[in-house]
């Protein structure tokens, strides 16, 4: 049953022969080696499990049109050493949330719903790993070498995370990836009053004067 779950899941990603931007980055994320959100059901919310994989995929497209982040892809288990009516969220390996549903489906698709795209907004910057960041810099790498040649010498990929999330965080959209590489890329070259006192870029700061040109 929970293999026939995932390949529902997954199954959208199988039927695309031509891909865009954000169906690579997506496709991408199925070679990560750690298993970045899990949720364990409890047995009598197995029977449940496609209306689940439906709404967590609503839930990706949703967060993706307003802020421009595709989750990464949701493994999803049965485990029989939790309560029946149980769902369990793990971010990496952590268990960050528990519900407790009526078997439903008015339930789960209210109840679960609020609180998936609650956790993934409050976890963005766990959910959003080093890993990904890379998946972003290779992405825009395609278009624009130099760019990132330059960024990276100065930036860290802990650094430009860091920078995506906050513009995440204030309600924007990476969905632009392009122009905001070249916005921080500007940034950079305009000066050292991105500089803190250690004589390194403020990511926080960069991202603030980027979400000014949003």
């Amino acid at each position: 049953m929970l293999k026939r779950i995932r390949n529902l899941f997954n199954k959208n990603k199988e039927e695309v022969p031509i891909l865009s931007v954000d169906d690579k980055i997506d496709c991408l994320f199925y070679s990560l080696k750690e298993n970045i959100i899990t949720i364990h059901i409890g047995s009598d919310l197995v029977k449940y499990g496609e209306l689940i994989c439906d709404i967590i995929s609503d839930i990706r497209q949703e967060i993706k049109d307003e802020c421009g982040f595709i989750i990464p892809a949701v493994k999803i288990n049965e485990n029989i050493f939790i309560q029946e009516n149980e769902a369990v969220i793990y971010i990496r390996e952590k268990q960050v949330d528990n519900c407790f549903l009526v078997p439903n489906e008015e339930s789960i698709r209210e109840e679960f719903y609020e609180l998936f795209k609650s956790i993934v907004y409050d976890s963005i910057n766990t959910i959003f790993t080093n890993e990904i960041t890379e998946r972003y810099i290779n992405t825009v790498q395609e278009n624009n070498s130099l760019l990132i040649w330059n960024l990276t010498n100065v930036l860290s990929t802990i650094d430009i995370k860091t920078i995506l999330t906050d513009i995440i965080l204030k309600g924007k959209s990476i969905e632009n990836i392009n122009y905001i590489f070249e916005k921080i890329g500007e940034l950079i070259l305009s000066g050292g009053e991105y500089r803190d006192y250690f004589k390194k870029y403020n990511p926080h700061t960069i991202a603030k004067q980027v979400i000014k040109s949003m």
